[in-house]
């Protein structure tokens, strides 16, 4: 798995301006999630309010540079290899949870530690870890289900609207929905923004709050084990038509 890891760094590192994009795309999810309507505001608060936006912009744009090998067939050199499936699932998305966290979170991290630390704990900013690494196996698993890097549309479609069902359920059918919401991402983030920090009690359904850590990283564990899972099966039987080598 590290020669595979390697590879992938070395493509990235030689493949036109690839570097130059990843940092691109770091700096502007960091800088977009802080930005309000009056300008930058480096506080506890935007971050919370606007951070799907920005784990959208930096792990949507980072897992489809990665999964671009899918749509260039660089990705059938890795199976005349015989590289194990679960191997080429496992290296891909930890390079890209690297990746992620090398360039949005840990500058996110700082930011609020330099601008606003009274406000952030180690457990929130924890627990916001664990939200990205879920969302960034998620967004990897989708692209290697379907052996393209346009995947990444239909993660970040799906993370904009992943709580519609919830308003629908709450405000139209009348059923109680806030039993659902510390198991959604983009829901979750709000939950845990909402300890000590911002002020959600007017949204348009109640959330629930109770053991949030526990359900945080259930969600985790569950989501990575499913979506690894559907990955490693698709590679392994051979679900697209793009990783069949022509003799």
């Amino acid at each position: 798995m590290n020669n595979l890891m390697k590879a992938e760094w070395f493509r990235l590192r030689h493949s036109g301006n690839c570097l130059l994009i990843l940092l691109f795309l770091g700096m502007c999810a960091v800088m977009l999630q802080y930005s309000g309507s009056d300008g930058l505001e480096i506080t506890a608060e935007m971050f919370f309010v606007h951070s799907s936006m920005g784990m959208a912009i930096a792990v949507g744009g980072i897992t489809a540079l990665i999964a671009g090998t899918f749509n260039n067939r660089l990705v059938n050199y890795e199976i005349m290899q015989g590289t194990p499936p679960e191997i080429m699932v496992l290296s891909k998305m930890l390079m890209s949870l690297m990746l992620v966290t090398a360039v949005y979170f840990l500058p996110t991290a700082l930011l609020l530690v330099i601008f606003d630390r009274e406000s952030i704990t180690l457990p929130m900013m924890l627990l916001t870890f664990i939200c990205t690494a879920k969302l960034t196996v998620t967004a990897m698993g989708i692209n290697i289900i379907l052996k393209d890097a346009t995947g990444t549309v239909i993660f970040i479609f799906g993370l904009a609207f992943q709580s519609m069902p919830l308003v629908i359920l709450q405000n139209v059918l009348k059923i109680d929905a806030a039993k659902f919401t510390p198991y959604l991402t983009s829901t979750q983030l709000m939950i845990i923004g909402n300890m000590n920090i911002v002020d959600l009690d007017e949204l348009s359904m109640p959330l629930d709050m109770a053991h949030i850590e526990i359900k945080v990283i259930a969600s985790f564990i569950v989501m990575t084990a499913v979506i690894t899972a559907i990955a490693y099966k698709s590679l392994k039987n051979k679900w697209a038509t793009g990783l069949t080598i022509n003799n």
